[in-house]
């Protein structure tokens, strides 16, 4: 008896670990590991959890899509219109981003480590407590975005634009902000470029 319970079990793990892996199609798009897919329409979908790391999704529509949690390390989504997207504690370290459509997406505590978003728009988008340290963000439009308590260590924001920017306990130290636009944008205990601490948006 205690074999055949064994064996079930045994069964019922390989199987609930096969449907854990099963990989879903959609719109003609595997969605799986070095997936190639550029333009694909995914806007809206459910993808939480799923494993695009690698994947070639340049100039795909995900807007709305529900990406929480996934794993897009090294992809490349150039491009892609990720607006009102929800990436909270997405991983998306090394991931091009160039150009890409983030505005009002959901990126708290996702790590941008090293990823690359040159002129992308960031526009309301929130940030709180996401890691972007070394990611390249020369040009990017950060108008509105809340910031607070995202790490900005070496990052690049030359030419970037953080108009009413909430950078509320975020750390700056060693970032380059050159001809960045700054305007509005809120400093309380901040760490600055030089490591100082930038209080001057604080509550009296």
């Amino acid at each position: 008896m205690k074999i055949l319970i064994s064996c079930f079990a045994i069964i019922a793990a390989m199987l609930f670990a096969s449907m854990a892996e099963a990989q879903q199609t959609i719109n003609g798009c595997l969605i799986k590991r070095r997936t190639n897919c550029p333009g694909a329409n995914l806007s809206g979908q459910d993808l939480t959890k799923s494993n695009l790391s690698n994947a070639d999704l340049a100039g795909a529509n995900l807007s709305g899509a529900n990406l929480s949690f996934d794993k897009i390390a090294e992809a490349n989504l150039s491009r892609a219109n990720l607006s009102g997207a929800n990436l909270a504690g997405t991983v998306l370290t090394g991931t091009y981003l160039n150009n890409a459509n983030l505005a009002r997406a959901n990126l708290d505590k996702a790590d941008l480590s090293q990823a690359s978003l040159p002129d992308a728009n960031l526009r309301e988008t929130s940030l709180a407590g996401a890691n972007l340290s070394m990611t390249n963000l020369k040009g990017a439009d950060l108008t509105g975005a809340n910031a607070k308590g995202a790490i900005f260590l070496m990052a690049s924001l030359a030419n970037a634009n953080l108009t009413r920017a909430d950078l509320t306990e975020a750390t700056l130290a060693g970032a380059d902000l050159r001809n960045a636009i700054l305007a509005g944008a809120k400093f309380c205990r901040t760490t600055m470029p030089d490591r100082s601490v930038n209080n001057s948006g604080c509550p009296k």
